[in-house]
């Protein structure tokens, strides 16, 4: 029943996220573009300050592909589980573990999925930016850049090396995961306060961040003031890697603790305290 429940809910998803993402690379196409016309190289006098404004359009862009693609994941949860259309949800023959957890999993299959895309938008735009103004060969760009990255690898243990690679994919794996945890169990705490449940679950969501944000600072700060006061440290390669490695895992296990209580919480209340619109 779960691999059917996956399957609806991915079907509920799929075409506004798509459509989303789709307008974020159309955008980032058409910012990169613009990039090509001869106006550039031109000695308009508003040339710097067109520039910026294309820069800021298409940094707006991707603010708003980023947020548009979390509302509307937080409002599909929102809707199928407790307005009128929670009703149907809630008389599948699923218990509250299946209907959280297929959600949970599609939720975060689309948040990477996003993250990803828009690290791609990116990557092409300041491919197109670096092209249209380069003077040279492009790959000799892409070759300095691989020996920069040979030699920072020969400054440092390629183990810890190794492991902060580690560290970053396990963080990006884990925050897909928390940043639907967050929204699912900010919205379902809302749902508490019966007749302000969307200003509640705002508040919720909020509240959550601040209390996850200050949980944060106080593991890092301490391992950051001592490796600022160590002046030794600082230059040495090893030692900031390994400061990066505690602070990404520290990060991971953190990300992974919010989200299993925040399940757990969220299913007690979907089980004992559901009451819809």
């Amino acid at each position: 029943m779960l691999g059917k429940l996956l399957k609806q809910e991915w079907r509920s998803l799929w075409k506004v996220e798509t459509l989303i993402l789709g307008i974020l690379m159309a955008l980032t196409l058409l910012a990169g573009a613009t990039f090509a016309l001869p106006i550039w190289k031109s000695e308009w006098v508003g040339i710097q300050i067109s520039m910026m404004m294309v820069v800021l359009l298409y940094y707006a862009a991707l603010i708003g592909a980023s947020l548009g693609c979390v509302l509307y994941l937080g409002i599909r949860f929102y809707k199928s589980m407790y307005t009128d259309e929670g009703y149907l949800t809630h008389t599948l023959p699923v218990t509250s573990h299946q209907l959280l957890l297929s959600k949970i999993l599609v939720m975060a299959a689309w948040n990477l999925i996003s993250t990803l895309a828009i690290l791609a938008s990116m990557f092409v735009f300041g491919l197109m930016v670096a092209s249209a103004f380069e003077t040279g060969d492009i790959t000799q760009a892409f070759r300095e850049i691989y020996q920069a990255l040979r030699r920072m690898w020969g400054m440092g243990d390629l183990q810890g090396i190794g492991t902060f690679a580690v560290g970053m994919v396990l963080l990006i794996l884990t925050s897909c995961i928390s940043g639907p945890m967050l929204l699912i169990g900010a919205i379902t705490i809302g749902q508490l306060l019966r007749n302000h449940r969307i200003l509640g679950s705002i508040g919720a969501y909020f509240g959550l961040n601040t209390v996850l944000q200050i949980i944060l600072t106080i593991v890092m700060v301490p391992s950051m003031v001592k490796l600022m006061l160590d002046a030794e440290n600082l230059n040495s390669f090893s030692s900031v890697i390994g400061f990066y490695n505690v602070m990404y895992f520290s990060m991971c296990v953190i990300y992974i603790a919010v989200s299993v209580g925040l399940y757990f919480l969220s299913e007690f209340l979907v089980r004992k305290k559901l009451e819809l619109e």
